[in-house]
């Protein structure tokens, strides 16, 4: 080949080199700022959903491996309560293939919520800072429209109509602060309790809605394992206003995402049979003794797991 030939090779091949380098740098720019982008997103819609400022430390998502995580989640109490946090979550773990995230149903195989803080606190005038949380959660929640009149053309695509499903969703490691509720020192009574495993979640209405869903589900089954508990000197009053916050929620979540906590909640019944036990003395309104406090919680543990979300089951 002659000289003057080659030169338009290499310039052509300089050019190709140059587009590959700016390709692989964008690439790469997308890589590093992936992270930063979920993080700011997972905080705007925990906002959204909760109605109170909700914050990430640090997010990781697995763009070549099927793990993503997130650390340090946090969601503050509504206003007017005290100012410390509603919720925190040391560590969310999500196990989802790529090619289950892009095709017409969303597949999670394992979403696992790890050192799981929830505070209930009471009001001055009796109301608890749930209830406000629950309403937030109504809110962020579509609006039911009536269905349209009968039609022959195809209705107008939605804006994400796939169905979510989560196989196994893991609550790992929880404690429930009770303040201004039973006493305790600083009027706070913390609770532990045992680990939570629902299966089978699914969602009709895409993401948005499983997000909405989803924290209703892990603040509906914790609550509701609070109440299975029956620990001493939570009061009628508490127990009915945390009862109706828990059907709130089942008012607008699936029915299979209902069964599937009512599920977890009767797999960790013996365990939550010795939360009770295991509080003894803690807080004045608790103490009337471990023999009668584990009498009582043997008799009322079935009774409070009969309908998860509100009613007997028959």
């Amino acid at each position: 080949m002659s000289q003057p030939a080659a030169r338009p090779l290499r310039k052509f091949r300089r050019i190709v080199i140059a587009v590959l380098l700016v390709g692989v740098l964008l690439a790469v720019g997308a890589l590093l700022f992936i992270d930063s982008i979920a993080k700011q997103g997972i905080s705007l819609a925990g906002t959204h959903v909760l109605g109170v400022p909700t914050s990430v430390r640090e997010v990781s998502i697995g763009v070549l491996s099927s793990k993503s995580t997130i650390e340090g989640l946090e969601v503050d109490n509504p206003a007017g309560f005290a100012p410390v946090k509603f919720l925190s979550v040391g560590s969310i773990e999500v196990d989802a293939p790529f090619q289950g995230l892009i095709g017409s149903v969303i597949v999670i195989d394992r979403l696992a919520i790890r050192d799981l803080t929830l505070e209930i606190e009471k009001a001055s005038d009796g109301t608890l800072n749930v209830e406000r949380i629950v309403e937030n959660l109504k809110k962020s929640m579509p609006a039911q429209e009536t269905a349209p009149p009968p039609s022959t053309e195809s209705p107008p695509p939605t804006a994400d109509s796939r169905e979510a499903i989560i196989r196994e969703l893991r609550i790992e490691r929880i404690e429930v602060r009770l303040r201004n509720i039973a006493g305790g020192k600083d009027g706070v009574v913390p609770v532990k309790l045992p680990d939570l495993v629902l299966r089978d979640l699914s969602s009709k209405g895409g993401v948005d809605v499983l997000a909405s869903e989803v924290s209703g589900v892990v603040i509906g089954a914790v609550m509701k394992s609070v109440i299975a508990a029956n620990i001493e000197g939570l009061g009628s009053e508490v127990v009915g206003a945390m009862q109706g916050a828990v059907e709130g929620i089942g008012g607008f979540i699936g029915g299979p995402l209902r069964d599937a906590v009512d599920v977890g909640i009767r797999g960790a019944s013996d365990a939550l049979k010795g939360v009770g036990k295991g509080l003894g003395d803690i807080g004045k309104g608790l103490g009337k003794g471990i023999e009668e406090g584990a009498g009582k919680v043997l008799d009322g543990v079935g009774d409070a797991l009969d309908g998860l979300f509100g009613g007997k089951k028959k």
